[in-house]
Order: structure tokens, then C-alpha cells, then sequence
């Protein structure tokens, strides 16, 4: 018979505010559902049945399971210890086994110490016996009626929570799959046998070799054929137990090697996107030096010699200077100079002019005739011989100052009128400088985004890759080593059994002694029962594995039934090490990649239910199934599918769900959950059906849950 949890009840456990009869849920065979929303007692309530069977519960805050001792405070109710001084926070499971009925409470008594708390913890069992309570106090015995619910070689099949279902079966390890059939399918006890009747066998030839020797003594030739026949059964007893050294070696290094394929594959796209990452950034360093340059420049360019920026503007100002500069020039030109020819101005007119007038005797000033020695030609010569001028300019004469600023100003006129397209060109440079940097910068998260992708991290280097490729190469030369041992050593022990047929041959024929006759037959008994439990074992596991894959995959397609995406079919290969791959194919019979968690949780949850459904005899789990995963990765089609098919493998599961509540509903259930109550109603689906739920809302601290009953 299995064992069926009767009832899990909680006292101040959490935000189980209340005594064990406030917070009482009744189970029996079939699926029992808690359905509530997030931080409504569903993980809390899987922490309990943890505190029962490991002794530790699940630490939201640490994200990781810790000792229930060290979490006493936080597993009390907050409202208890906001208001209460004496209280008790308790979990209490009944169950049955074989008929056999008992009570599990673990209790932590709570008294106010000041601003401190005194814990006892307590741990009470009682057995019904003829409709009696009766304590059970020894503590040995305490542990093995909690290891009833559930043995701890299965836990990790039975109790599952989060990430906890892509790690049901490692099948990665040599013994992994190996030991969950063992321990599914029920064969433990006949490995125990054969490991028994190996010892017996071994003690056998032991005997019979002694024997031998003991009535041969003088006999040289069959005491050294026993001593060689004793070197041979060592040699292949030592081989046999090497090979088994060997297989998980190779598991080892297999196992290396797939992960390293995995890192590998990205190896050279992360040499490629580290490499990017340097160059881009060169490319930005050189980029911002540019456009820093550019922006320091733009000071030099406001006094250029050639294009002033400081000019913006001043265009009309050129035109207007340079007609008053002239008007001042052709004033100062036309002073009065008939009076006072000596305030002409200097070299006007040059000497060379004068000179020549004198000459031609012919004034080219007014075209007057200059005879020589008349007046016109006389005022030539005066004027042409006059002092040079050293009479300071007035300060109102500005002729020298606007002829320097003429010569200065005359080289901009054609500039100025360029000096705003200069300063857009300009400014246009360093915004597309300013561009091309954002850009770059772009193209390096991108390739940051790409490495990280491709494996690679902000501490990673050259090194770790060169590492990597290092130790992969090392993992396919141990594979490579490791299968030619076993090669090796099959080849050895075939050969050494096979002269030890010879040696054993060659004995019988010398010794025909009646007496050692008998222990030679009572040898090759007991080799005959070690070589049939022995067969007995690897028979019964190739059938179990033979079936899985039937199985496994029937499993599967239940479970992903009415997916819009095809979820392939599950592909069982032995390998060398005798691990067992299993794959998920194609329609092709190619490997079917890229599927997400929820396929992956199944594959692992098909491949169980597959084992306990290839058991012999009887075909179901006979613990309890809790599992408090997230069947929000899976769809309502796996939803319903499960509920559907778990009740022909589990004999009672207890699922925590939030997947079908909503809090907008009258009675806390959405379209989903109303069908599934509805199919319970109906009988279609066994068990019980209870939903959480928060009366008054409150925070953590005074938050209490309570639970109604749709099915019980």
C-alpha cells in the first residue's frame, strides 16, 4: 500500500495566523490543489512539509534553503508576535502507511525574553494503535516513521519546487538515470541480492581454491595452476572494478567536454566582439580628441588672421569706412594748396612728374603752358624743390590712422562676407563628430551585448578562453584514453576468463578426488546464482530502459497535448560510459533546439513518470507528489494535461498553484480553475480542491491566510 498525507495543519506558521484547527487542510488519493496567489501560503506551506521531512525551509530573502533552526523567528507568525508574549508555531501531518496510522508535530515554543525571544523546539509523534494515540519517544524510531512519508532516496523525485523540476534526473552522470530507475522501479532490493550473492560466490572460490591446496599440497603442477588461477581472479576482480573507475572517469571528461562545447561554440564570436570592443574604442578615444580639438580651436579662429570670427557682421562697415576715408582724402587733397603749395600734401605731385613738367615746360596738373622763367614754371620748380614737410599732423588729421586700418581691413573685405558659412561648416563638423562618437558608441554596447551573449563577462579574458579550449582538449583526449582502457581491460578480462576455463579444465582432469569435487561443485553453484541475479538485474533494467523511451514519450505527448508548438519526441541513446542521453528529435530525427523551460520541465517530469510507469507489479508512485514549481512556465494545456494523466502515476499529489485564481472573482477561481473544480465536482478528477485567501489586507508582518474548502 502507498502512503496517503491525511492532513497538513499549521499553528502561527507564518501567515498560518491561528491554532492547528484554524489552518487544517484535508487531502486523499488523487491531485489535492492549493491555489492562491503570491504571498498567500502556497511556498509556506511547502516550508512546512520541508520543516517535517529535511529539517530546513526555503529562505525567500537568501533565495536558498537553510536550517529551520536558524529561521525560527521569521517562520512565526508576525501578528503572534506582535501581540502575543507565549505561543507555539507548529506543523503537524498526519498520514497513513500500510494501514498504519500516525501523527508527525513539530513545535517551537516562543516566550518574550524582553526585546528577545526563547525558543524550544519539540518534536512529538504519535501512532494510532486499535483507535488509540500512542507517543512514540524513541528517537531512532521517531526517524523512521518521518522517512514513511516520504524516504529520503526519493525525495528529490517527490518534492519539487521551482528550478528544482530541470534537475529531476541528472542525466549527465554515470550513475545518474542509472539510480532514479533503481530507485523508482523498485529494484533496489534485488541489486542488494546480487551484491549478496557476489560476496557468497567470492567466498566459494575462496573455499574451493583452499581446498585444492590443502589436498594437492605436493602435487606441483595443480598448486601452481590454483596459484595462477587465484592471480586471475584477482587480476579480473581488480580490472572489472577499474573499468568501473574508468566509465565514470569518461562520464566525467563527457560531461566536461558538453559543457565546454557549449562555451566553445561562442569562443570565436566572443574574440570577435572583444576585439570589436578595443577597436570601437580607440575609434571613440580618437573621435573625442578630434572634437576636442575642434572646440579649443574655436577661440583661435575668432581673431584668424585671415577670417576673423569676431568680424560676424561688420560687412556693411567695410563699404561705409572706405567712402569716408576717401571723402577725408580728397579734402585733405584739395586744401587751399595755391597759397601755401608747401602744405600739399608729400608727393603730390612726385618728383619724377615735377621734374618732367619742367621739361616739357607744360603743368600736367591743370595742362597750363610752363614756358621756362615764366611764373607758372617757377611755381613748379618751388613746389618740386620745397622743404620736406616736419609740421606734426594735427590730432584731427587721421590720414596716416585710416590709411594702417585701410591696409588692415582691406585684406577681410572678401572674407567677412564667408565668416557665417565658415562658422556652420564648423559647427557642422563637430556635430557629426558628435554623431560618429554616439554612434561608436552604439556599435560597442551592441558588441558588449554580443560577447556577453556569446558567453563572455566583464572579468573575462584571452586567457580564460585559451584555458577553456585547454581543458576541452583535455576532456576529448581523456574520452579518447578512457574508452581504449575500457577496450583494454574487456579484452584482458576475456582472455584471463578464458585460460581460467583452461586452468579449470586442466585441474579436474588431474584431481578427480571425490571430497574436492564437492566444493568445486558448490563453487560453481554459487557462480551460477551470483551470474543469474546478476543477469536478473541487467535484464530487468535493459527492459525497464527499453520501455522508457515508449513510455517517456507517451508521457510526453500527454503532457504537451494541444500546444500550438510541436514539442518533438524524446530520444533515448546509451553511451559508452553507460549513461543514457536522452534528446529531444525533430520530425527529421534531428535535434530539436531552442524549445523553452516548460518543455524542458516536461521532458524531465515525462521521463519520471515514464520510470514509475515501467516499474513491475505495481505502476504508481507510492508517496506523496508535492511540488510548488511554477506552472506558469507550462500553459493551460499542461495545466489540464497533468491533471489529467498525474493521478495514473501519483498515487496522491499535492500541486500549489496560482495559475488558477483570480482575485476579481467571487470565488477566487479564473475560467481555468472553474473547469478544473467543475471535472473534480464530476469525478473526472480525484482529490480535493482548496483556495487561499487574505481577509484583511495587510502587510507581511500581520498578513493572515486562510483557506475554504470547494472539494473536499
Amino acid at each position: 500500500m502507498a502512503t496517503i498525507i491525511k492532513s497538513v495543519s499549521f499553528q502561527n506558521f507564518y501567515n498560518y495566523y491561528g491554532s492547528f484547527d484554524d489552518n487544517t487542510y484535508h487531502f486523499k488519493d488523487g491531485i489535492n490543489i492549493v491555489n492562491a496567489d503570491n504571498n498567500m501560503g502556497k511556498s509556506k506551506f511547502y516550508n512546512g512539509i520541508l520543516w517535517i521531512l529535511r529539517n530546513e525551509v526555503y529562505d525567500s530573502d537568501l533565495k536558498r534553503k537553510v536550517s529551520a533552526a536558524s529561521s525560527f523567528q521569521k517562520m512565526a507568525s508576525g501578528k503572534a508576535l506582535n501581540e502575543e508574549t507565549n505561543f507555539d508555531v507548529g506543523v503537524n501531518i498526519v498520514f497513513v502507511e500500510n494501514s498504519d496510522k500516525y501523527s508527525v508535530s513539530k513545535i517551537v515554543q516562543f516566550q518574550k525574553n524582553g526585546d528577545s525571544w526563547r525558543t524550544n523546539e519539540k518534536l512529538e509523534i504519535m501512532q494510532t494503535i486499535n483507535n488509540r494515540d500512542i507517543a512514540v519517544n524513541d528517537e531512532t524510531e521517531k526517524d523512521k516513521i518521518i522517512k514513511k512519508i516520504i524516504p529520503v532516496e526519493l525525495m528529490n523525485y517527490a518534492l519539487l519546487q521551482g528550478e528544482s523540476m530541470e534537475q529531476l534526473v541528472d542525466l549527465s552522470s554515470h550513475n545518474g538515470l542509472s539510480s532514479t530507475i533503481n530507485a523508482l522501479a523498485g529494484i533496489n532490493n534485488l541489486i542488494e541480492i546480487c551484491d549478496l550473492s557476489k560476496d557468497l560466490s567470492q567466498r566459494a572460490k575462496k573455499l574451493s581454491n583452499d581446498k585444492e591446496k590443502e589436498f594437492n599440497s605436493t602435487n606441483q603442477k595443480i598448486t601452481g595452476l590454483i596459484q595462477e588461477r587465484e592471480t586471475l581472479e584477482g587480476r579480473i576482480e581488480s580490472t572489472a572494478t577499474q573499468i568501473e573507475t574508468y566509465k565514470t572517469e569518461l562520464s566525467e571528461a563527457t560531461k566536461r567536454k558538453e559543457t565546454l562545447e557549449a562555451i566553445l561554440l561562442n569562443a570565436q564570436n566572443r574574440e570577435k566582439f572583444r576585439t570589436a570592443q578595443k577597436m570601437l574604442q580607440a575609434e571613440i578615444i580618437k573621435l573625442k580628441e578630434q572634437k576636442n580639438s575642434k572646440e579649443k580651436n574655436i577661440t583661435t579662429l575668432l581673431f584668424s588672421d585671415t577670417s576673423p570670427w569676431i568680424l560676424l557682421g561688420l560687412q556693411n562697415q567695410i563699404s561705409l569706412f572706405d567712402n569716408r576715408r576717401q571723402e577725408l582724402t580728397g579734402e585733405i587733397a584739395t586744401q587751399k594748396a595755391i597759397d601755401n603749395p608747401i602744405k600739399l600734401p608729400e608727393g603730390s605731385p612726385d618728383i619724377p612728374s615735377l621734374q618732367r613738367m619742367l621739361r616739357t615746360e607744360k603743368c600736367e596738373v591743370c595742362g597750363h603752358p610752363a614756358p621756362k622763367d615764366s611764373k607758372f614754371w617757377e611755381h613748379i620748380k618751388m613746389v618740386m624743390d620745397r622743404p620736406a614737410n616736419k609740421e606734426k599732423l594735427t590730432k584731427n588729421d587721421f590720414g596716416s590712422f585710416y590709411s594702417s586700418i585701410q591696409t588692415t581691413v582691406g585684406s577681410f573685405s572678401l572674407s567677412i562676407p564667408k565668416i557665417m558659412q565658415s562658422i556652420q561648416t564648423y559647427r557642422e563638423d563637430i556635430d557629426k563628430l558628435e554623431e560618429l562618437i554616439i554612434l561608436k558608441e552604439e556599435e560597442k554596447e551592441t558588441a558588449k551585448l554580443e560577447f556577453l551573449n556569446a558567453g563572455g563577462s566583464e572579468n573575462s579574458s584571452d586567457v580564460t578562453d585559451r584555458k577553456n579550449i585547454s581543458d576541452y582538449t583535455l576532456a576529448e583526449k581523456t574520452i579518447t584514453k578512457k574508452e581504449e582502457d575500457i577496450k583494454k581491460a574487456d579484452s584482458s578480462i576475456k582472455q584471463w576468463q578464458a585460460r581460467l576455463k583452461q586452468i579449470e579444465d586442466e585441474v579436474k582432469s588431474i584431481n578427480t578426488n571425490s571430497e574436492i569435487t564437492n566444493y568445486r561443485n558448490f563453487k560453481d553453484m554459487m557462480c551460477c546464482v551470483e551470474a543469474i541475479f546478476s543477469n536478473s538485474k541487467d535484464r530487468i533494467f535493459d527492459e525497464i530502459l527499453k520501455s522508457l523511451e515508449i513510455n517517456a514519450n507517451r508521457k510526453y505527448r500527454e503532457l504537451t497535448q494541444g500546444n500550438l508548438s510541436a514539442g518533438g519526441k524524446l530520444s533515448f541513446s546509451k553511451q559508452a560510459d553507460s549513461t543514457v542521453q536522452v534528446s529531444i528529435k525533430n520530425v527529421n530525427d534531428g535535434e530539436l533546439t531552442g524549445l523553452g523551460t516548460g518543455f524542458q520541465r516536461m521532458k524531465q517530469l515525462s521521463i519520471i513518470m515514464a520510470i514509475i510507469s515501467s516499474k513491475i507489479g505495481n505502476k504508481q508512485f507510492d508517496y506523496p507528489f508535492i511540488s510548488d514549481a511554477p506552472f506558469s512556465e507550462f500553459g493551460d494545456n499542461f495545466i489540464n494535461n497533468f491533471f489529467k494523466i498525474a493521478p495514473n502515476v501519483f498515487t496522491q499529489s499535492i500541486i500549489f498553484i496560482k495559475e488558477l485564481y483570480d482575485p476579481t472573482s467571487d470565488n477566487y477561481l479564473n475560467d481555468l480553475g472553474k473547469k478544473i473544480l467543475k471535472r473534480m465536482e464530476n469525478g473526472e478528477i480525484p482529490g480535493t480542491f482548496y483556495v487561499n485567501v487574505i481577509e484583511e489586507k495587510a502587510d507581511t508582518t500581520n498578513l493572515i491566510t486562510k483557506n475554504k474548502c470547494y472539494k473536499g
